[in-house]
């Protein structure tokens, strides 16, 4: 018996207790925690490949159960979130359920149900690993060699979130975007500027979605302290009924269950902190998460929202640690993120040189053979009698080595030499790979020595992961300005309806589009418009200003009734005598205003100089009022513009030949070249097509109809190709009012 005081005892035995806790539970530069990359090196040694036959996930285990001291019921749990959502990319390809991260009843099913291979994403992982380009080490039970590392050709550490605990430290790496990841490292390398990196990768990127509040100091210390904590949100749609609102929570921050917020909420509502909410309901299934929450009426988005983020996990912190071993795989640093960057760096500095002094090896140990080849070329009998007048093979090989001043691979690989294999043709063709070989060789041995092929190299090899596994955010980044105003638009319902707009000024909202309409007495339509109950309305005047209002504010009418005055709708932000005459729609003001006038001059202003900051309700001004108005439309892409003037011509211009201004009193430019004095533009069409036909009336009372599809006075093409031309010209004549001693003074169009 060894008598030994128990605090001594202790600290002897803990220390290394720990130091070997830390090593098993800690991430390194390859992202994985020792039991992944157990797993990945196991299923790569037995071949499990993406192109091989899946295997049973207990099979897969007792493979890794080689390297993995620890028992297969933890082994099995690792294994299913290699390959659930709760990673980004999977380790491993699954087939059967491998659990949801999302909810508390989603385990996955039994291991002996499901089956597993390795993932595309995980052969990039490991790739080139049999060329000896990691470290190794002995397994814990010295039978077989483990990597310490995986060589890693994608920055895995910082793009597939992991988090563990060890003896007094911890780390958990929130995931972040592929594309932005090496983006981020791509300009480090060119540039070793790490804020540009940092503004590069932004801010993490998590599997399941939800939405991060960013806020660039809290980011800008995690990535140079290597610790800190930002927060997360969920997302939500808005389903409106008759007696309720519905408010349906589909994504969830990570590390949240949709049980925990439902029992928060129900907790909540127990202790009347929640007095809006009618009933509650999980409508989960296999597509995807969904707590249902039935909202009174009246409720007060804002105020609910704030409430669901104070009280539920709803809004939840993701606290960052970037905790990671350093390159000898035992030393826990924590990192900033160019620290991370610095190492994960080297780490492939030194894989790919280990890959070109395996390849060097490989070529020069074949050139060499190839050399010995090139000698007895010219005495292959005396080399075929050499080998066959020798009693043994050893001693074949020494009188080679003897004859002809060969090493000892050189006459082994010749002695191997089949013989019907010694014939010219055979040795012409290896003895021409000497040069290719000799190339390589040298190529390799100077890339080696090159700091700037290998940062090539790096990049290149991004570019690669890049262009295979890029994929769009799924986490959503806002802003906490976002949240606090949250719009009402979010309770308004979301559909499709057709707005008309009369003569005698009639504004009315269809859910259902109806070519039939009712009218008052000599009232007509002026235009039938489609758009998004969600859009805003722009509504231009005839005293050369624009209204914005809400499509929602308007209310709905059956195609059976006259529909909203506007003079009551808009009340005293009309003028006197001031009537609408053209209305839009917009979602994102990306498109361009079109307005004739009568002096043939033609407008083009940019859509956005019609945004305001504010749901403002006063009018502002729309188009410059110098010159009359003849046509007014929004466009979204170049169209073709028709246009009469008195005198009876007509041009067709395209609006590319216009550039678009900020100015919305712009006068515009000269569409049709004409004589003020004597002429003026009496109509246009705005987004005009062959198919299109229109009445010209004249001051003599005559009229003519106009078919652009039919054949034009020349007989040699078509009326829209005759009336096609370039801005500032006067256009041809549809109408002769000069043979005529007449004037046009009217266009319209049939009523489709």
């Amino acid at each position: 018996m060894i008598k030994r005081d128990l605090p001594r005892v202790l600290q002897d035995e803990f220390i290394g207790f720990a130091s070997e806790v830390i090593v098993n539970n800690l991430p390194s530069i390859d992202g994985l925690l020792p039991v992944n990359r157990k797993v990945l090196w196991a299923l790569h040694r037995n071949k499990v490949t993406p192109d091989k036959n899946y295997i049973k996930l207990l099979r897969a285990s007792s493979m890794s159960m080689v390297y993995y001291i620890f028992g297969d019921i933890p082994l099995t749990t690792a294994m299913k979130n290699m390959a659930n959502n709760g990673v980004k990319y999977f380790y491993l390809d699954p087939k059967g359920s491998f659990g949801d991260k999302q909810s508390k009843t989603g385990k996955g099913a039994s291991p002996r149900y499901i089956e597993c291979r390795l993932s595309k994403y995980s052969m990039d992982i490991l790739k080139n690993i049999d060329k000896n380009i990691v470290p190794m080490k002995r397994n814990f039970d010295d039978t077989e060699d483990e990597p310490i590392v995986l060589p890693s050709m994608i920055p895995n550490v910082l793009i597939n979130t992991s988090q563990s605990i060890a003896v007094g430290l911890a780390s958990k790496i929130a995931g972040h975007n592929l594309i932005d990841t090496c983006d981020s490292i791509i300009n480090y390398i060119q540039t070793k500027d790490i804020d540009k990196s940092i503004d590069i990768i932004k801010c993490p990127d998590l599997p399941l979605g939800g939405k991060v509040i960013y806020d660039k100091n809290t980011f800008d210390q995690i990535y140079k302290t290597g610790h800190g904590s930002f927060t997360l949100l969920g997302k939500y749609k808005m389903k409106q009924c008759d007696k309720y609102n519905i408010f349906s929570i589909y994504e969830i921050p990570y590390e949240t269950t949709i049980e925990d917020i439902e029992n928060k909420l129900r907790e909540k509502c127990y202790k009347g902190l929640f007095k809006e909410i009618i009933d509650i309901h999980d409508a989960s299934d296999r597509k995807g998460i969904q707590l249902d929450i039935y909202l009174k009426k009246n409720t007060n988005l804002k105020q609910f929202i704030s409430k669901l983020r104070k009280y539920t996990p709803y809004e939840s912190k993701f606290p960052c640690n970037f905790t990671i071993l350093d390159l000898d795989g035992k030393t826990p640093l924590l990192m900033s993120l160019q620290d991370i960057f610095d190492r994960w760096i080297q780490h492939r500095v030194n894989c790919i040189k280990n890959e070109m002094l395996y390849d060097v090896k490989k070529y020069s140990e074949e050139l060499n053979k190839l050399n010995g080849l090139k000698i007895i070329n010219n005495e292959l009998d005396k080399a075929i009698q050499i080998i066959r007048s020798s009693k043994t093979e050893k001693v074949a090989i020494e009188e080679l080595i003897k004859y002809f001043k060969l090493n000892k691979e050189q006459a082994e690989y010749i002695a191997t030499i089949r013989l019907v294999n010694i014939n010219q043709d055979w040795i012409l063709n290896k003895l021409q790979n000497i040069d290719e070989l000799s190339s390589n060789v040298n190529k390799l041995n100077t890339d080696y020595n090159s700091e700037q092929t290998i940062k090539e190299i790096i990049i290149s090899q991004l570019e690669e992961v890049k262009k295979k596994f890029g994929k769009p955010r799924r986490t959503e980044i806002i802003y906490e300005d976002e949240i606090a105003d949250v719009s009402h638009e979010d309770l308004v319902e979301d559909f499709n309806p057709t707005l008309v707009l009369t003569e005698q000024q009639y504004i009315k909202k269809n859910r259902v589009f109806s070519q039939s309409q009712k009218l008052k007495d000599d009232d007509k339509i002026l235009q039938f418009h489609q758009c998004n109950n969600k859009d805003d309305l722009l509504l231009f005047t005839n005293k050369g200003n624009v209204l914005i209002r809400k499509v929602y504010e308007l209310d709905e009418h059956k195609p059976s009734t006259y529909g909203d005055f506007l003079p009551n709708l808009l009340g005293e932000y009309l003028q006197d005598n001031e009537k609408v005459i053209y209305i839009s729609t917009t979602k994102d003001y990306k498109g361009s205003v079109i307005a004739v006038f009568e002096n043939g001059n033609v407008a083009r202003i940019d859509l956005q100089e019609y945004k305001s900051k504010q749901n403002r309700q006063i009018p502002m001004s729309a188009y410059n009022t110098n010159s009359n108005l003849i046509s007014i439309a929004v466009i979204t892409t170049d169209v073709d513009v028709l246009l009469v003037s008195q005198e009876g011509k007509a041009l067709i211009i395209n609006t590319s030949q216009l550039r678009p201004t900020k100015s919305r009193n712009t006068q515009g430019v000269v569409g049709m070249k004409i004589d003020p004095e004597n002429n003026k533009v009496i109509g246009s069409i705005i987004g005009v097509t062959v198919d299109d036909n229109f009445n010209v009336e004249t001051e003599k009372g005559k009229s003519k109809f106009i078919m652009l599809n039919d054949i034009a006075p020349n007989g040699k093409e078509s009326m829209t190709e005759y009336l096609k031309g370039n801005r500032n010209t006067q256009g041809n004549f549809i109408y002769n009012t000069r043979q005529k001693n007449d004037k046009v003074i009217k266009l319209t169009q049939p009523e489709n």
